[in-house]
């Protein structure tokens, strides 16, 4: 599969601009009204995975651990990982905050997951593949790090199946968000988890609706960049990101994608 396109360099690089991005987004990332932390799209992931008891969880990229937390209860201990130390205290402090004492934050690097082999009951990532400049390199560390017979999940925003409003809706995010690398169309999410050897046993869409306002704040988004994106959706050709208004305020729709394969 072609790989996203990296901006600004290497993969080290951007790993780099991901610290960097994340940093910003840290101390909001967890708010109570933004889709990420929204309690209707949180119950459609996790009733969708199993539960194990005494077993484990990963949530890969984990950020501010709320996927990890909405696990907790469903598994004798939960390790959220990811790159930025800043998500990473933020999350802690919410988790100690909520009372839940089974969730475990580690840095690192989602391309060498710093586990052993076939660690976890459930390997999950949610929100962070449209970060990754080698989504197959995870995917592969994923799998590796997942039991024999056990779930792998993936969880990301999709881009259309046109692959001109595919390319469309990526600048935009990229624009938003430097550290976007591509939201992958269903068949090319599908495709990986397929290269990677897993077996897929479920997709599912979830049509979602964002508010941009929220969404250009959550990024620190330079003002003539929002300018830019705003004046775009608000009128002229079809972007992919299908654009409305509610009571003046300007909308548009993320598709989430849900990919639940198994190791076989």
């Amino acid at each position: 599969m072609k790989k996203p396109v990296i901006t600004g360099g290497t993969a080290v690089d951007h790993f780099e601009l991901v610290k960097n991005q994340f940093r910003k987004q840290a101390a909001n990332f967890s708010d109570k009204q933004s889709n990420q932390a929204n309690a209707s799209y949180i119950r459609w992931i996790v009733d969708s995975l199993p539960s194990a008891g005494e077993g484990r969880a990963l949530d890969v990229a984990a950020g501010t651990g709320i996927l990890s937390r909405a696990l907790a209860g469903r598994f004798g201990r939960d390790v959220a990982i990811d790159l930025s130390r800043d998500m990473l205290e933020k999350g802690k402090a919410e988790t100690e905050q909520s009372g839940i004492t089974n969730v475990d934050f580690v840095e690192g690097n989602v391309e060498r997951l710093p586990f052993g082999d076939e660690s976890f009951d459930l390997v999950v990532s949610r929100f962070a593949f449209h970060h990754f400049p080698d989504p197959i390199k995870v995917l592969h560390e994923m799998k590796r790090v997942c039991k024999a017979g056990s779930p792998v999940a993936v969880i990301d925003i999709a881009a259309p199946d046109d692959p001109e409003l595919a390319s469309s809706c990526n600048r935009y995010e990229r624009m938003r968000d430097p550290s976007h690398t591509a939201a992958l169309r269903r068949e090319e999410l599908e495709g990986l988890f397929r290269e990677a050897g897993l077996a897929v046993e479920s997709t599912e869409t979830l049509d979602v609706p964002v508010d941009f306002n929220r969404w250009i704040a959550l990024t620190g988004t330079d003002e003539t960049v929002e300018r830019t994106i705003r004046g775009e959706l608000a009128g002229g050709p079809a972007t992919g990101m299908r654009p409305v208004r509610r009571e003046g305020a300007l909308f548009f729709h993320h598709t989430y994608l849900k990919v639940i394969g198994r190791r076989r």
